[in-house]
């Protein structure tokens, strides 16, 4: 199977399982709500009860905090912005019809943010520290996030892995797909430039200084699948084999879901 249809089969065999959680989760709490005073039924629904609501919450506070972050980030990122050099960017690639903001930073920044409309943000140290090259390769591999709604894929994923993350198969299958998010960008940005050399110029710099951020609903140049990128470097024309363990996973969550099913059951 093909990378992207696996990522695709992946991402659709969980939605369908967080999906049938949430229905099994509303279901008995709606049939069973004139029972809660039963002895019988009592600890049951109050589990669910808990359950269903420990859910809403982490998804109601994960998108907050998702929302404050990016909205301060894009602020930060205003306050510090050379609006000089980011017209230069904007002419230069006026055909993309996406934003670059370049600000005033001596770090590593090359990130896209933005859920509705992504940006790409790019620091002067990266400027100062790539060829022109490099940094075209970089701010391709942005393109690709952008045009992929890659931010908004993050943004949801994040809800995910924090409100469903008692479900086993959750960490698996997005660290898979965001592994293939970033190799997709990187394919993206190798035959735009019609060779890898520069993009990989650009990796090996970074590991040699050692930039890993982290951040969340946005993502960064070096957030992550370092080896796997570097694979495609090397060999281009080879697909990098990234394993998807899902077997024991998926065993663990269908039986969660199979106990769900028989512990609201009349």
């Amino acid at each position: 199977m093909r990378p992207a249809a696996k990522v695709k089969a992946s991402y659709g065999l969980m939605l369908f399982i967080v999906a049938a959680v949430i229905f099994r989760m509303a279901e008995v709490v709606i049939h069973h709500q004139g029972e809660i005073h039963s002895h019988i039924w009592r600890i049951p629904i109050l589990l669910f009860d808990l359950l269903l609501g420990y859910t809403l919450i982490r998804i109601l506070w994960s998108a907050a905090r998702q929302g404050y972050g990016m909205r301060s980030g894009l602020r930060l990122f205003r306050a510090h912005e050379d609006a000089l050099l980011s017209k230069q960017f904007q002419e230069k690639y006026r055909n993309w019809n996406t934003e670059i903001i370049v600000v005033r930073e001596d770090a590593f920044v090359g990130l896209t943010i933005g859920l509705r409309r992504p940006r790409i943000v790019l620091s002067t140290g990266v400027l100062e520290r790539f060829t022109e090259e490099e940094v075209e390769a970089i701010l391709l591999h942005e393109r690709h996030h952008c045009q992929s709604r890659d931010n908004l894929k993050l943004f949801l994923s994040t809800l995910l892995a924090d409100a469903f993350g008692y479900l086993p198969i959750i960490k698996p299958v997005l660290a898979y797909a965001k592994t293939w998010r970033e190799l997709f960008a990187d394919r993206y940005a190798i035959e735009q430039m019609g060779t890898s050399l520069h993009l990989g110029s650009v990796l090996w710099k970074m590991i040699q200084l050692g930039v890993i951020r982290q951040r969340r609903a946005v993502l960064h140049f070096m957030e992550t699948a370092i080896d796997y990128r570097m694979m495609q470097i090397i060999e281009p024309d080879e697909v990098v084999k990234v394993p998807l363990r899902l077997y024991r996973p998926l065993l663990v969550t269908c039986c969660f879901l199979l106990l769900m099913m028989l512990g609201g059951s009349s």
